[in-house]
């Protein structure tokens, strides 16, 4: 009894010391959350900062690529252990270079034009008009932003 009491009594004094350190070490507030949001959208509509509105589109696709190696999973990694390294199935293994890209990131076009890239889900992010009420922005300042839901006149 004694014994369980004291593993108890360590994973207690464990959990209050890894909240504790969270506690000093993280930032609780993104860089915008001092920001009224109709005041930035205002500043993001008068042009006064570079940024670029995007709207959902459902039929765009999610790409999985083999990464800045070009090679699927790890290099020279068997990472689903079928015995044979670096083939097509091992796309998007953990650890490894492979990214899921969106329409909204950098190097999806390229992507789209690599064979070994796979399509696994629809729908993403993409530029459009000012004017059609985009729930996104991408700043170069702050980087993204939601606005909100709005109901378009």
């Amino acid at each position: 009894m004694v014994i369980r009491l004291l593993i108890v009594g360590m994973l207690l004094g464990g959990v209050i010391a890894r909240l504790v350190m969270l506690n000093h070490t993280r930032q609780f507030a993104p860089p915008t959350a001092g920001l009224d949001r109709a005041d930035l959208k205002r500043v993001v509509s008068r042009g006064d900062i570079d940024s670029q509105p995007y709207c959902f589109a459902d039929d765009v696709p999610i790409l999985l690529t083999a990464g800045h190696d070009g090679l699927p999973g790890k290099a020279d990694v068997d990472d689903n252990l079928d015995g044979i390294v670096d083939d097509r199935r091992e796309t998007g293994a953990v650890g490894s270079d492979d990214e899921c890209l969106g329409p909204a990131d950098e190097g999806y076009q390229a992507a789209l034009d690599f064979p070994g890239t796979l399509s696994i889900s629809k729908g993403g992010f993409v530029p459009c008009e000012a004017e059609a009420n985009p729930p996104r922005w991408w700043t170069s300042q702050w980087g993204w932003f939601v606005v909100g839901k709005e109901v378009a006149e």
